[in-house]
């Protein structure tokens, strides 16, 4: 199992066959990341109706088979017919792709973990597939503790970053200055984190660009 952030994701090649209850809730999540899958079965739940006539989903009305997919960079497999699935993740695999098999995980290539989000922060939490409750109730033990005060703070921390980078020339400075922006205060009171600014813009000006 090797963990990894996938950036810039082609959309037009996210396929989710299965158009139940699991399905929607699969497909809620990708929404969080900006993904609008393709999503192919025979039914739907009425929910992804919606979402279809919201312009976020898109729709095919048949059995999934393999020619539907064989392009795909990512597939879930979220149907309740088990047969179908294993045929679709063992050709899947057999190709090279990603996919994702809902009710079997051994049988895919990738795994969706639970996630939580506090804007540029991400944390995911994987049990490998041993127990995706577990997973969630991990997940949610975490959110507690990293609350919505990490939204901001982490749009303080990119803006240090970039500041430092940009301006900062010694490395030891800029550890210096980057290691100290993580301390709890900055976290917990918003004046500390401007006067951290100023003083760092005090330090080094504008006019100190690094060449």
């Amino acid at each position: 199992m090797f963990p990894i952030m996938l950036e810039n994701l082609d959309e037009s090649n996210i396929f989710l066959v299965g158009g139940g209850h699991v399905a929607y809730h699969k497909v809620l999540n990708l929404h969080r990341f900006g993904i609008h899958p393709t999503i192919i079965s025979p039914e739907f739940h009425p929910s992804l109706a919606e979402l279809e006539q919201q312009g976020t989903v898109t729709l095919i009305t048949k059995e999934a088979e393999w020619e539907d997919v064989a392009n795909a960079f990512l597939t879930l497999l979220v149907t309740d017919n088990e047969v179908l699935n294993d045929h679709l993740a063992k050709q899947l695999k057999h190709a090279g792709k990603l996919v994702v098999h809902a009710s079997n995980p051994s049988l895919g290539t990738a795994q969706i973990p639970a996630v939580t989000t506090r804007g540029k922060l991400i944390i995911s939490v994987s049990t490998s597939g041993a127990s995706p409750s577990l997973a969630k109730k991990i997940r949610s033990e975490i959110a507690e503790t990293y609350d919505e005060r990490y939204e901001d703070y982490l749009d303080f921390l990119a803006d240090i970053r970039q500041y430092v980078k940009k301006y900062v020339a010694d490395r030891v400075e800029r550890r210096s200055w980057l290691k100290e922006a993580i301390e709890p205060i900055y976290l917990h009171n918003i004046e500390e984190r401007q006067t951290f600014l100023d003083e760092l813009k005090q330090t080094f000006p504008v006019e100190q660009t690094i060449s």
